[in-house]
């Protein structure tokens, strides 16, 4: 199979950063008065962009505040809980390298903590995209498509590789081929329903389908 273009989630994909994202909410919520919420409601929001996420959890406050208290201990006090997934930097390394594909990191991480995060673990990366990018977000297509548009390809030569069911639909509407990791808070089942091109329990998989 051949593809030009490689594209990847990156919390939960990439990078673990979910006892930090929970630790970061649980705190945020603390910190603000806030009931603080279960860890099966924050897997159900973890996809969204914060300011999303913290919509739906409290519907009827005001976000901001507890956008910025969240992002702020993600990047301080939760900071050294984001740990690389196994293989994933040099996986993504010889993509590039060795099957000359080009690099698309697609996340609805704030710009800031995106680049933070390909700076710290020195992710290779040809495009990033992030949640102020786009309009619309997962598990809508144009980010994904506004992606392959940057790096001069098509959706028939592209991959989408993400560890929930909402990237699995992304992908699907982007018209690429999907892969689903369980590398992240979501089971094989719960990505089998969505029915992705491949599922893979570990990210170097992806180099045997290249």
């Amino acid at each position: 199979m051949k593809f030009q273009t490689a594209l990847f989630d990156m919390d939960g994909t990439l990078i673990d950063s979910s006892k930090a994202i929970l630790n970061s909410i649980k705190e945020a919520a603390r910190l603000t008065g806030l009931r603080i919420p279960g860890e099966g409601e924050i897997k159900g929001i973890i996809h969204l962009p914060s300011h999303l996420s913290f919509k739906i959890l409290y519907p009827d406050k005001e976000p901001e505040e507890f956008d910025s208290v969240f992002l702020s201990l993600m990047r301080s006090k939760f900071k050294n809980m984001i740990k690389e997934l196994p293989k994933a930097k040099l996986t993504l390394e010889l993509i590039k390298r060795e099957k000359g594909i080009k690099i698309g990191i697609v996340t609805t991480k704030d710009k800031i903590s995106a680049e933070e995060t390909i700076m710290n673990f020195s992710i290779p990366c040809d495009v990033l995209l992030t949640a102020e990018d786009t309009e619309r977000t997962r598990p809508d297509p144009e980010p994904l498509l506004k992606a392959i548009k940057l790096l001069n390809s098509t959706a028939s030569q592209t991959f989408y590789c993400g560890d929930t069911p909402q990237d699995i639909i992304q992908g699907r509407r982007a018209g690429v081929k999907t892969i689903g990791v369980t590398t992240g808070l979501h089971s094989k089942e719960e990505l089998e329903k969505e029915k992705p091109d491949f599922i893979f329990d570990e990210i170097e998989a992806v180099l045997t389908i290249l």
